[in-house]
């Protein structure tokens, strides 16, 4: 559908509901909408998902609305944040992959769903919300896509401060000039034109100061708002302000382990993890007693450092909150928190080397290394570290491996939903989807896509399901559950139906194709209802039931256009694979 006759639909649609909504709000405003998206946050870093992060707001804003121990995003974050506004399956939309991993797989380039950046015809929350009467808004990481057609102006948002790429200094250093051309580190825009960053603002306060400005009502204006505040943080750059790294010190000396282990207990006291599924997490990837004493101290600094940055992330939630309270607002508004995908695994040496393809010059990576390299300036402008994978598998609680991985280590992230109309305390266990908050939301709002099917789909293949009855609190309503859910994200599969989990993968902790030795990746079947951690493999005896699961992900596979595996060579062609076992 062309952008003219979307418009067209829209006002028509529009039109045809007015009369609805007028009467609806007659009797009760519509609501407020309130998206927040921690980049890269683990399963157990705050507070009421069992960390020991100070997180007293987010906790308390938890606490009275309904978590989720069962919340499902992709691997990533572009696919994750393109399902998010769009409800549908990322390569539906564009982001079948990241951009940048164009870049490491050309091959891809060309294919439907691959362009990496979102489909300009894609319908979206804020676009359908802003039509339908609503403010949008939004500040922080965009990643959907650098050109003008691809900007959060041209989806539907109003109001918009953004960060471009996929990750930036904290500080705002090493930005290119608004409207630079090339590879460069960081870009931003504001309301769809190239703006600059106010160089040493904390990307946490910064963010929080630009969506409590575009919150700020003009006299007159009654309409609801929909503000999406995706902050950039717990993102790498490893960075955070002085005073909240010193809150933290000496606090990780006892290393990964003995943090999970504590997370893993705090887990089972709060009831998001049974006690009898298991005692222990998977183990983490770092060896503490082997390390030395500086290299203790220099991984301890990295997570106090990490630490920080979760800490700012909930005192400048509490920001927004004391705000919309001030206003009047805050009764009125829905609020959905949730993290991008699991915890960031990639290692030092592996962030270093992707500096270069950033845009980062030689002498400046050589600059930031020599500051890695140093425990007092981790975590201070000029400096540019990850916290590494041990911390990222400690963080993930039960759960196996982390961001880029299919397991459910790197999609099963935490998340909630509080605020209007939303009964406190429940615990929601069954599997739910990023997908599902666009439906949601347009429920609550009296809003419709019309572009929406009315066509049923096919119980065997995932879909967007709104919460609206689970939110209700109705007894005589019933939401409607995930029968399936699916996964692809370069060459790497799962699908999920029922407890039954099927993951292509290797073996080895380590994801992705397989190197010179190494067993090349396979389908492995998992009982999530007793085995979270995923480590007993039982395709061997169940092989009917695997062979199920990946027909099923086969279909998912057609239905979405994925790209299953890189390609084949017959002499001198390549073709790229389609779904297959």
């Amino acid at each position: 559908m062309t952008q003219l006759s979307f418009k067209i639909v829209v006002t028509l649609a529009l039109a045809t509901l007015a009369l609805g909504i007028g009467a609806q709000q007659a009797e009760k405003s519509r609501p407020n909408f309130l998206l927040i998206v921690a980049d890269d946050l683990a399963y157990t870093d705050l507070g009421v998902f069992g960390g020991e992060i100070a997180t007293p707001n987010l906790d308390a804003l938890a606490d009275k609305g309904v978590k989720f121990t069962s919340f499902y995003t992709a691997p990533t974050c572009s696919p994750s944040r393109a399902m998010l506004l769009t409800g549908q399956d990322a390569h539906k939309v564009g982001l079948g992959t990241m951009a940048e991993a164009l870049h490491e797989f050309p091959f891809l380039a060309g294919q439907p769903g691959y362009e990496g950046h979102l489909d300009r015809d894609a319908s979206t929350i804020a676009g359908l919300l802003g039509a339908g009467g609503y403010r949008t808004m939004m500040v922080g990481k965009w990643h959907l896509g650098f050109a003008p057609q691809h900007s959060p102006k041209a989806f539907g948002f109003q109001k918009s401060f953004v960060l471009l790429q996929g990750g930036a200094d904290h500080f705002g250093a090493d930005q290119g000039e608004p409207g630079s051309k090339g590879r460069i580190p960081a870009s931003y825009q504001e309301d769809g034109t190239p703006a600059r960053y106010p160089v040493g603002r904390y990307s946490t306060e910064f963010y929080t100061d630009k969506i409590l400005e575009y919150l700020e009502r003009e006299p007159g204006e009654k309409r609801p708002f929909f503000a999406y505040l995706a902050y950039t943080a717990p993102h790498w750059p490893v960075q955070a302000p002085e005073n909240l790294i010193d809150k933290y010190k000496g606090m990780y000396a006892g290393g990964p382990n003995a943090m999970q282990r504590a997370r893993l207990a705090r887990l089972k006291e709060l009831g998001l993890l049974n006690e009898n599924l298991l005692t222990t997490g998977p183990e983490s990837l770092l060896e503490w007693d082997k390390l030395s004493a500086g290299e203790r101290a220099q991984s301890a600094r990295l997570m106090e450092v990490y630490a920080a940055m979760v800490d700012s992330l909930d005192q400048n939630v509490g920001r927004v909150l004391a705000a919309l309270e001030k206003s009047g607002e805050l009764d009125n508004t829905v609020i959905i928190f949730m993290s991008d995908n699991g915890a960031e695994g990639l290692a030092q040496a592996g962030l270093e080397r992707y500096l270069g393809p950033m845009g980062y010059s030689a002498d400046r990576i050589a600059e930031l290394t020599a500051a890695n390299a140093d425990p007092e300036k981790i975590g201070r402008p000029g400096s540019f570290a990850t916290y590494g994978p041990g911390w990222a598998q400690a963080s993930t609680g039960p759960f196996r491996l982390f961001k880029g991985a299919t397991n459910e280590g790197g999609v099963r992230t935490p998340a909630f939903v509080s605020g209007a109309g939303v009964s406190g305390g429940p615990i929601y266990r069954d599997p739910v989807s990023v997908r599902d908050i666009f439906p949601t939301l347009l429920e609550l709002a009296g809003v419709q896509d019309p572009t929406a099917s009315d066509a049923v789909e096919p119980a065997d293949l995932p879909a967007a399901i709104s919460w609206v009855p689970m939110l209700d609190d109705d007894p005589a309503t019933t939401m409607a559950s995930h029968t399936v859910l699916g996964w692809e994200f370069i060459f790497r599969r799962a699908i999920r139906q029922g407890n039954w989990k099927a993951v292509f993968s290797r073996e080895e902790p380590a994801v992705g194709g397989a190197g010179p030795g190494e067993e090349p990746p396979r389908w492995r079947l998992y009982d999530l209802g007793e085995d979270l951690t995923e480590l007993h493999d039982l395709a061997g005896k169940h092989p009917a039931v695997l062979e199920g699961l990946v027909s099923n992900w086969n279909r998912y596979a057609q239905a979405n256009g994925v790209v299953a595996s890189p390609p084949a060579r017959t002499g001198n062609n390549t073709q790229t694979r389609p779904a297959t076992k």
